[in-house]
């Protein structure tokens, strides 16, 4: 293996840039810059150059030739184990190494320990890797508004103008470079990470503050005995540390329901709540979600000649009261946290283009919810244009982002289910790739299929209305199925002046328990 070392030269360096993909070049520029400082800066801008180039130019990013010339004695040994630790064994291939000995040698897998890699800078690349987009845009999100708060207000700190968070290294890299963590020297003496530490405990991430506080020991028993040094301690961690490997997720990780950390409430007393906090997820109002309501009152019938074969027969009766029910939606979801999209007579594609809308600026939120208000048939509700959408293919659209598949989805319907076998629906083109990508969501519908939606002129529908008076009663206390099996129970009850009767449906793919905020 030295003699592959001693082969390297710095005319090697620009060909093994040219074999890095960008997010393997962010995380090596992370792993050799990060820990000095007086370059760190310089190299923050130039990763932040090289996002914004064209993906021909980023192919000449001459990161490594800048490394091996502002630490010529040391370079060779730093950068391969930093490519050992990125995993990138196609370059070390090329190189002339064997991975079983570069393995045994650098180690790669015992996520606290280095040769020549500061050990923080190691520990931090694997938090990275283990936690999800959604997951790493919630940490950014969260500390740099807590660093906001901290400071006083004289001070003027321009943010770092960057909103990609699957480079989490940059956002690591910024703080660095601001000095609000600190590495230490190589023993991780005088290293301050306790404000990721500090967020990974509250938000029951305990492994990665356990992988934190343990490479921080590790490094300061094997560091001179002489030297003063200030160690963490583990015994504040409500659960045992989970062992952790490199380059794949940690089993923490399914308990926080993938992309993001919707965490259980805290120090519950009872029998009761214990369970709720092994087996449910809150969402918090500051981030609740989406609440996208397409409330159809109004209905026409132009469209082009193509689509005319999926209009109905008789032209759809105005939706009197339809707006009552969007209001008592916007009243109750609101004080709860949710961000309101109301919609009114919106044609059949904008419907699923505003659900793919809502959908992609809820990676960072909690939840999602989705309620249609409309005219319908089995298994479709009509757009304002007077053409059905199936409510398959609905769910599949609300379904269909990756980054989405943990976290819980609800759709709300209020629309008739009657049989009209002659009715066709217009296909968009929605399709998911597993039956897996349907889980950790929940459909309410106003009726089961083959019957009418009873809807009052002006009060509203019983669906709906009951719905939001169920939630407003019992959100602080009950989870989302029960609250919805709580209003159907409440609508079979009712009676129409003629005696009409309603079912509603409720059909759940939930994985946990999920419990909405309280209000304001």
């Amino acid at each position: 293996m030295q003699t592959q070392l001693d082969n390297l030269h710095l005319d090697d360096l620009p060909y093994i840039e040219r074999d890095l993909n960008l997010s393997q070049k962010v995380s090596l520029a992370f792993l050799l810059f990060g820990d000095q400082h007086a370059l760190a800066t310089y190299i923050l801008q130039r990763l932040l150059a090289l996002m914004r180039a064209p993906p021909a130019d980023q192919l000449h990013s001459d990161l490594l030739r800048q490394y091996a010339q502002t630490n010529p004695a040391n370079w060779r040994g730093h950068l391969v184990e930093a490519l050992c630790i990125i995993n990138a064994r196609q370059v070390l291939r090329k190189l002339g190494f064997c991975w079983a000995e570069l393995h045994l040698h650098y180690l790669p897998h015992v996520l606290e320990l280095t040769l020549h890699v500061h050990p923080l800078l190691k520990a931090l690349y694997n938090v990275c890797e283990q936690l999800t987009v959604a997951q790493s845009g919630r940490l950014v999100l969260d500390i740099n508004d807590k660093l906001a708060r901290r400071r006083t207000s004289g001070e003027h700190d321009e943010p770092l103008r960057f909103y990609d968070y699957s480079y989490l290294e940059i956002f690591l890299l910024d703080w660095l470079t601001r000095h609000h963590l600190r590495l230490g020297d190589i023993d991780a003496i005088g290293s301050d990470v306790q404000l990721l530490i500090e967020y990974f405990k509250f938000n029951d991430l305990n492994s990665l503050a356990t992988l934190l506080i343990q490479t921080v020991n590790t490094s300061a028993n094997e560091s001179s005995s002489h030297s003063p040094v200030n160690k963490y301690n583990t015994d504040d961690l409500e659960s045992t540390p989970v062992a952790l490997s490199a380059g794949g997720a940690a089993p923490f990780l399914a308990e926080t329901s993938g992309p993001t950390p919707c965490t259980a409430p805290a120090a519950p007393s009872s029998s009761i709540s214990r369970h709720r906090r092994s087996n449910a997820l809150q969402v918090h109002r500051d981030r609740a979600g989406i609440l996208l309501i397409i409330n159809q009152q109004n209905f026409h019938r132009n469209v082009s000649e193509k689509l005319m074969t999926f209009l109905p027969t008789q032209k759809l009766t105005q939706r009197n009261g339809t707006n009552a029910d969007k209001q008592r939606l916007i009243d109750v979801f609101s004080p709860l946290g949710y961000e309101v999209e109301a919609h009114d007579n919106v044609d059949h594609l904008k419907m699923i283009a505003l659900i793919r809308g809502a959908c992609a600026r809820s990676v960072l939120r909690d939840s999602l919810i989705v309620c249609i208000l409309s005219h319908g048939f089995e298994g479709a509700v009509y757009g304002a244009d007077s053409i059905p959408l199936s409510i398959e293919d609905v769910k599949k659209v609300l379904c269909a982002d990756e980054s989405l598949h943990d976290k819980p989805k609800m759709l709300f319907i209020q629309a008739c289910q009657q049989n009209e076998k002659q009715l066709k629906t217009r296909n968009v083109n929605a399709t998911t790739q597993s039956a897996s990508q349907l889980a950790n969501m929940v459909v309410a519908m106003s009726t089961v299929p083959g019957f009418v939606a009873l809807r009052h002129s002006v009060q509203g529908s019983w669906f709906i209305q009951t719905l939001c008076d169920t939630v407003q009663k019992h959100a602080k206390s009950d989870h989302i199925l029960d609250i919805l099996t709580l209003a159907a129970g409440q609508v079979i009850e009712k009676r129409g002046d003629k005696d009409q009767k309603m079912v509603p449906i409720v059909i759940n793919t939930l994985t946990k328990n999920v419990y909405l905020s309280e209000a304001a």
